[in-house]
Order: C-alpha cells, then structure tokens, then sequence
C-alpha cells in the first residue's frame, strides 16, 4: 500500500469514484456542504497550492482509500472526504491516512487543520482523537444534531 498526492487524470478519476462511494455510504444526505459543486472540480478544491487529495492505492495500483485537505479560511485547512473501501477498513489503514493528511496540511502551512463529523463515526473520531484533534465549537453549519468538530494544531511546540 502507498499514498500518492492526486496529480494525474486517472488519479482525479479514482478520487471522485471513491468519494461518490463515500457520500453513498453515509447514512445521511450531505446537500447542506454543496457536494455538486466540489465534485464538478475536484482539482480546484483539493488541487495545490491550496490543497491536497491523497489516495491510497494498493494491489494492482487500484486506489482504496481517499482524503481530501483544502483550505477553509486564512491559516486554516479543512479535512474532508476520508474513506477507505470497507475491505480496506481494519488494517491501520485510516489512521495512516489520517497522518499522512496532517502532514500534507503542516507541509501547506496551515495553523490548523479543521473537521466536522457525526458521533456515528466513532471509528473515524478515535482516529483523530489518536491524532491529537481537540472537539471545538461549530466553525461551519452542519445541520445534525449528532455532529461534532474538531481541530489540530499544526504549529510546532
């Protein structure tokens, strides 16, 4: 397995299939974050020099895992769209993802790399909490009573 930043045609190919399988799998509509949009260009939202769209790719080079770091506002990125296929889940895989995402932000020089998520993800949530993300208050509109934000500190010391 390795992580590869989203550069080519077919890497922005796998990178939306992966995350349409994503947006499929949740048990909730996320109409309110204007999906339509980030998915007409992915490169736009994700692409440098403001973002980066990671991929896990494994056997046979077949892309398994996604996450996407954009920017949200002055010094601050924001972590989106981390799947990985179910089959791929369990391996240490996420957290892997997760770290290499942080990395790409700090390398960006972001302050702070932001999230929202829903309790239901616990998987999810012990991953950044493993990570050091702290929950905050709401910094975007999420209209689920269940979600819930978090934030890491990028800056050294």
């Amino acid at each position: 397995m390795r992580v590869v930043q989203a550069k080519t045609a077919e890497d922005w190919a796998d990178a939306e299939r992966l995350i349409r399988a994503y947006l499929a799998g949740l048990p909730f509509e996320v109409d309110f974050q204007d999906v339509d949009s980030e998915m007409a260009d992915l490169s736009a939202m994700y692409g440098l020099p403001n973002g980066a769209l990671l991929l896990v790719r494994g056997e046979d080079d077949v892309a398994v895992g996604v996450v996407g770091v954009r920017r949200f506002a002055e010094g601050d990125a924001e972590l989106k769209r981390m799947y990985l296929v179910p089959e791929a889940r369990g391996s240490g895989l996420g957290r892997a993802l997760a770290e290499v995402a942080v990395a790409a932000a700090r390398s960006l020089g972001y302050r702070r790399l932001l999230l929202d998520t829903v309790a239901s993800l616990a998987a999810a949530i012990a991953i950044y909490e493993g990570l050091g993300f702290l929950e905050i208050e709401a910094y975007r509109h999420n209209p689920f009573e269940d979600a819930r934000y978090f934030a890491l500190d990028l800056q050294p010391g």
